[in-house]
């Protein structure tokens, strides 16, 4: 299963007044992780559109459950990786690590959405083809 490892340097603007990381912070590094994993696939932005007609892969749900804080210039790591497929829809579970402490989990389930052909201007969820999901089993 391929696992994308995103170094964070937590910096002072990612803070709250309690001098911890501000927990929307977490789920903005956990978008720019899933993206990273996709273009490690060889399925970055201009693939998915381009080849595929993707106009964009939506978030249907996301969560995280927070362990541990982190604080001002800790180097963390954020690990991504598709944890489930289903027809039209994926799992992208993330796991922050804070050097050997794993300090949040989390997932966000994304559809694969293409331009809606019966309503114009609207997307509508697609089935994923089966050469995505083997670009992630390498």
């Amino acid at each position: 299963m391929r696992t994308y490892r995103h170094p964070v340097k937590v910096h002072w603007g990612d803070l709250d007044p309690a001098r911890i990381v501000f927990y929307p912070n977490y789920f903005t590094w956990f978008d720019q992780s899933a993206q990273l994993l996709f273009v490690s696939a060889g399925l970055g932005w201009e693939t998915l559109t381009g080849k595929h007609g993707v106009v964009g892969l939506p978030i249907v749900e996301a969560k995280a459950r927070f362990h541990a804080p982190c604080r001002h210039h800790d180097e963390i790591v954020v690990e991504s990786r598709v944890t489930r497929w289903n027809e039209k829809t994926f799992e992208i579970s993330h796991t922050v690590m804070n050097g050997a402490t794993r300090v949040v989990e989390g997932y966000e389930i994304r559809a694969w959405c293409k331009p809606d052909p019966d309503r114009p201007g609207e997307i509508k969820a697609f089935a994923i083809p089966p050469e995505v999901r083997a670009a992630f089993d390498q």
